[in-house]
């Protein structure tokens, strides 16, 4: 474990372990709070920035510049439809967020090592998030917000929910649909990186039950949906042109739902593949007035 902490790139560790960091450490400045991931993106992404233009091994492609003009998009996107000064404190945001976080692996992640080590520490903070989260699920109380809204005085909303007979664990996020996104989003990457079966079986039973903890539908349908493209990938692996074979399969796959039900795709979806009825009308309503706009 400390072998891991301290092979991995410093910044890159930093970030992770203030991901992990609950919100009722933020930092106030006038009406702007601060959580640690953003203080510490403040922070590192001018470093990020001098070592990708100083540095000779490091060039700058068309992918960091659309990527940067996507995040400067977001910011617009949400300034204009808000104007009193909300969206530009939003839209900011999500941006500090998406282009910091890209930064600083671009900067710092540079070689197949560092890519391990860092993969190694993600890991260990997987395995501390489902720890704390899991007295939550089992026990039915926001353990970690409570006793820090005891400490600090700083309230923030939570809510017992129980889904499955088990309680939908925060752990030290902000929802537990964050919560389950940060144990589920690199399962693959977790699974390529690894050559011995064993390990490989391990890792993924631990992202696995982790992501379990939180109960909510989109970080485990994220989980599933890796699960079954790894599948196809070892399917697939001796059948020539598969990329294409597995594209029009999935055209095919939606013109048959099309033809066979009376909503379409992204409301079967929502509807099916979601734990709770309610979610799925939510995630409705989003994407009918999303693509309206």
């Amino acid at each position: 474990m400390l072998r891991a902490l301290t092979q991995a790139p410093l910044p890159v560790t930093i970030l992770i372990i203030c991901f992990l960091c609950p919100t009722e450490f933020s930092l106030f400045l006038g009406g702007l709070r601060l959580p640690p991931h953003r203080v510490a993106l403040i922070i590192l992404i001018g470093f990020a920035l001098v070592r990708l233009f100083t540095r000779r091994d490091i060039r700058i492609g068309n992918f960091d510049v659309f990527f940067a003009l996507f995040n400067m998009w977001t910011i617009y996107a949400f300034a204009y439809h808000d104007p009193s000064g909300g969206g530009l404190i939003y839209g900011g945001s999500l941006a500090l967020e998406s282009m910091g976080a890209y930064l600083v692996a671009r900067a710092y992640v540079r070689s197949i090592d560092s890519l391990l080590a860092t993969l190694k520490v993600m890991l260990i903070a997987i395995a501390f998030a489902a720890l704390i989260a899991l007295p939550e699920t089992l026990l039915g109380k926001n353990y970690t917000h409570d006793m820090l809204y005891a400490l600090t005085g700083y309230y923030h909303p939570t809510a017992v929910q129980s889904r499955l007979g088990l309680t939908r664990a925060y752990g030290t996020f902000d929802h537990p649909i964050h919560y389950g996104t940060f144990c589920a989003g690199l399962l693959a990457l977790f699974w390529y990186a690894q050559r011995k079966a064993s390990q490989r079986r391990a890792r993924a039973a631990l992202v696995t039950g982790a992501t379990f903890l939180g109960i909510s539908s989109a970080p485990l349908l994220c989980l599933g949906l890796q699960i079954i493209m790894i599948a196809w990938e070892r399917i697939t692996r001796t059948i020539p042109a598969r990329l294409t074979l597995s594209l029009v399969g999935l055209l095919g796959l939606f013109i048959g739902i099309s033809l066979v039900s009376n909503r379409s795709v992204a409301t079967v979806i929502a509807t099916r593949l979601t734990l709770d009825s309610w979610t799925g009308f939510y995630r409705i309503q989003i994407w009918e007035h999303g693509m309206k706009n």
